[in-house]
């Protein structure tokens, strides 16, 4: 049996949002509570600044783990991320 431990955690918080189904606005997202995203590496402590809104979450979260491994000081001889 293999011993795995978590090195990294992606807190992603996908928010509260109403999709707008009227009027010159409709298939728009009116949001209650915007999307959020932060990254914690638990192999250098290192820890993200949360970003908030969709797109800036959805960017974030296609970037922060390859970001993140090219620049941890952890990262020596394994993946980091």
């Amino acid at each position: 049996m293999s011993v795995q431990r978590v090195v990294s955690i992606l807190h992603i918080d996908g928010g509260e949002g109403r999709e707008i189904r009227h009027g010159d606005r409709a298939g728009q997202i009116r949001w209650a509570r915007q999307p959020r995203a932060r990254f914690e590496c638990f192999a250098c402590g290192w820890c993200s600044e949360a970003v908030t809104g969709p797109e800036a979450v959805k960017t974030f979260v296609s970037h922060i783990r390859t970001t993140h491994q090219a620049v941890c000081t952890a990262a020596t001889g394994r993946n980091a991320a």
